[in-house]
């Protein structure tokens, strides 16, 4: 009885709060009856509920940003997203999107897009999507540089191989060295990618290859990730993927990015 007393303050105080914006004083009220039906008033109340309960606990959102023109319109376009969503995982990250732009506004001008993200994407597609932040731009020029290695490596001992049969002692010493520092610069990158070759495995999110590469091909539809291994000898469609600079300004967004 206690818990559902403080449900309703705690919602009954997110209310009166948020009334102050102009659309949200009839978001939380009117819009059901413009959506119709039971089930969408259950979510809306969910998630007042949610919100209601992170609202009055964080001690860093700046009210002033609730009466902005950018705060009121990200509140009309999540509040139309939570009433046709049944999954909780979704209106939390509606909810820390709301927390996030009173605490930091961002007024970004894709907000429509992301959010329509969150609303298509599962949570695995997601969770497949932030582990790809690791495959970037820097990994695609370390991909180019082990690959410029590899021929100097190659022309390194052509050189050695050339200059052990005319005896060249001076010259032999120094072609060792350069063959030293190129092996172990490809050896460092090598070692630095391997680590994260569980992150293009299935296995590492309990999917089988089917579901995973189901996934793997929605996220290059929707721009988020793009096939870095096409024209790569004996490399499959969609088994070597990078983020786009659009996939990490989405992860940014809901706040999942991590450098």
């Amino acid at each position: 009885m206690k818990s559902e007393e403080s449900k309703e303050i705690l919602t009954s105080v997110a209310k009166s709060l948020f009334s102050t914006i102009p659309y949200a004083g009839t978001a939380l009220t009117e819009l059901v009856f413009d959506y119709n039906g039971r089930l969408k008033q259950n979510r809306l109340n969910k998630f007042i509920e949610i919100l209601a309960e992170s609202f009055t606990k964080n001690s860093d959102i700046n009210l002033n940003n609730i009466k902005t023109e950018h705060f009121n319109d990200l509140f009309e376009a999540v509040i139309k997203r939570v009433v046709s969503t049944k999954s909780e995982s979704k209106l939390r990250r509606f909810k820390d999107i709301l927390i996030n732009e009173l605490i930091n506004p961002t007024e970004s001008d894709t907000v429509d897009i992301y959010l329509d993200l969150i609303n298509n994407l599962s949570d695995n597609e997601i969770l497949i999507l932030n582990h790809h932040r690791h495959f970037d731009k820097s990994y695609i020029k370390e991909i180019a540089r082990r690959d410029e290695l590899r021929e100097e490596l190659n022309k390194a001992l052509e050189n050695k191989k050339r200059e052990s049969n005319i005896m060249d002692i001076s010259s032999s010493s120094h072609n060792n060295e350069t063959i030293r520092a190129i092996e172990t610069e490809i050896r460092m990158i090598e070692e630095k990618h391997n680590k994260l070759k569980e992150f293009r495995s299935p296995a590492f999110y309990n999917l089988d290859e089917n579901k995973y590469f189901f996934y793997i091909q929605r996220l290059y539809s929707q721009g988020l990730l793009i096939d870095i291994g096409i024209g790569r000898i004996g490399t499959e469609p969609f088994y070597i993927m990078s983020i786009t600079e659009f996939g990490i300004n989405f992860l940014k967004f809901l706040k999942d990015f991590k450098d």
